[in-house]
């Protein structure tokens, strides 16, 4: 008796033989294509608290990210910079194009090294309906998205390492699988989907023999070798821009662990919330029966090479990740795609049932959502209150946005006093409050201040703060359910916006984001 993986390749029915070797392609181009309609979206929130941080990072900051705080790794913010330098926003867009495109195709390679062409194509398709589909947030460019080719590639080379015969070649992919996977982990810190996988490829590889154990002991060096330069590259960039490394190891780790803490004390309401259309999105999207089917074909016998296993447990690793992160936010799922597309690749290149019909579901699920996002105006309640504060500001002027709305001071055109543009820093570094009530009492406190109707929020003492807001500033506008603020003293035009975004609801824009 066989298992279905065990199958070989050449009882495998071609479906797409149709389109042969352009389902490879064609899968690239949809993935870009179905972007370019949504370059001039509005700007997401982390995408503009990314390009804020980015491009004022230099050397003397009072911060840790010249003068932000940001709990993210350097190579991430390097990125962001790069588009600050091209443009902005529409570069970082097509930089999310080439993310997306480089994705399909590594996913593609990936399922090519581990069960040829039929597995490639089938890896494809997946890969482009996972990222075209808005449901996973995957049109706005997020650290996921960057990251996720660094993933598919190393995946991919880790596997061609096992599979060559040319001991040369064979560590020269272990250690781009290495530089890889570190590299994933220098845009986002817990994406270390390609040490797991490379971990039990080649540990199985060993204990079933499928290598020798000096073989497997030199690919293991020259995974290590590969991510230590990239390591050592962009740690020498870092601290060259003034940002110090024990810092960023803080904001790697352990403040995720405080802010875990912080989280689970007073916000765990609102990241139950999500985690409910979390599921929701897992089931429409077509990953979680994906990873459901898959998981029925974990256990696949020792005719599967390996990998097989390295991918269940790389799967098994994003998971955990997603659900162990706490907040939930959509975009989290896309660290699974890459390992969910190149195994639903391989069951379907072995006839695996349901595997052909489950992609068919996801693509028609994300063309439904597309076309419906398409359909949708574009717009965001930060960017309309940052242009109506921007349209009104006089140069020099400073901002002040709590809690948690980088696109309002992206979108202003202003610069924040304040280090932290984002919910979670405040509430963990600053919950008392005392570095804002510090800024805005200072010898150059913020021109404008902008909140929801209120100051208070869970996981703050706001008292001081308010009272210092009502002393020092007076509210000249609400715009879309926001409180604009300006300092005494200052004459300034009213912010005026000429309408909210379509769908906005002012009950239902409380502060809800930890």
């Amino acid at each position: 008796m066989t298992t279905a993986l065990e199958r070989p390749a050449a009882v495998v029915a071609r479906p797409l033989a149709g389109v042969g070797s352009w389902v490879v392609p064609v899968s690239v181009a949809v993935a870009v294509l179905t972007r370019l309609p949504f370059l001039g979206m509005a700007v997401g929130q982390d995408e503009a608290g990314f390009l804020a941080v980015a491009k004022q990072w230099h050397s003397g900051g009072t911060s840790l990210y010249g003068n932000y705080w940001v709990d993210r790794p350097p190579l991430l913010i390097s990125i962001f910079r790069l588009a600050s330098m091209l443009g902005g926003l529409p570069a970082l867009r097509l930089i999310g194009c080439l993310a997306a495109a480089l994705f399909v195709l590594g996913s593609a390679r990936a399922a090519h090294h581990l069960a040829g062409r039929t597995a490639s194509r089938w890896a494809a398709v997946t890969a482009a309906a996972l990222s075209v589909t808005p449901l996973l947030g995957g049109l706005e460019v997020n650290g996921e998205l960057l990251a996720s080719p660094f993933i598919a590639f190393g995946i991919a080379a880790v596997v061609l390492s096992l599979r060559t015969t040319d001991q040369r070649r064979a560590i020269l992919m272990a250690a781009l699988g290495g530089a890889a996977g570190v590299a994933a982990m220098l845009v986002k810190q817990n994406l270390a989907d390609v040490a797991v996988f490379a971990a039990v490829a080649y540990a199985v590889a060993w204990r079933r023999r499928e290598q020798p154990g000096r073989r497997v002991g030199r690919l293991v060096l020259g995974s290590l070798a590969g991510g230590a330069a990239v390591v050592v590259v962009l740690a020498v960039w870092t601290v060259s821009q003034g940002t110090s490394l024990s810092g960023v190891l803080y904001a790697m780790y352990p403040f995720r662990i405080q802010a875990g803490e912080v989280m689970a004390a007073s916000g765990s309401h609102n990241a139950l919330a999500r985690l409910q259309s979390m599921v929701w999105v897992g089931l429409l999207s077509g990953l979680v029966p994906m990873i459901a089917l898959v998981a029925t074909k974990a256990k696949a016998g020792r005719k599967v090479p390996g990998s097989w296993y390295g991918l269940i447990a790389t799967i098994g690793f994003g998971a955990a990740s997603v659900l162990l992160g706490g907040n939930y936010w959509m975009h989290y799922l896309i660290e699974l795609t890459a390992a969910v597309s190149i195994a639903i690749g391989v069951l379907a290149a072995r006839k695996v049932r349901l595997t052909r019909v489950l992609v068919m579901f996801t693509v028609a699920c994300s063309a439904i959502v597309w076309v419906v996002a398409l359909a949708v105006p574009q717009g965001s309640v930060g960017t309309t209150v940052g242009k109506a504060i921007g349209s009104a500001a006089r140069p020099g002027d400073t901002i002040v946005a709590v809690y948690g709305h980088p696109d309002v001071v992206e979108t202003s055109g202003l610069a924040s006093p304040y280090a932290y543009l984002w919910s979670l820093p405040v509430k963990t570094l600053d919950p008392q409050l005392t570095a804002l009530d510090a800024v805005l009492a200072g010898s150059a406190p913020p021109t404008w201040f902008v909140t929801w109707d209120q100051i208070s929020s869970w996981g703050v003492t706001s008292g001081p703060t308010s009272t210092t807001v009502a002393r020092d500033y007076h509210r000249v506008a609400m715009i879309c359910g926001r409180s604009i603020y300006l300092r005494n003293g200052l004459n300034r035009p009213t912010p005026i916006a000429s309408s909210c975004p379509p769908g906005f609801h002012i009950d239902a824009a409380k502060e809800l984001m930890p």
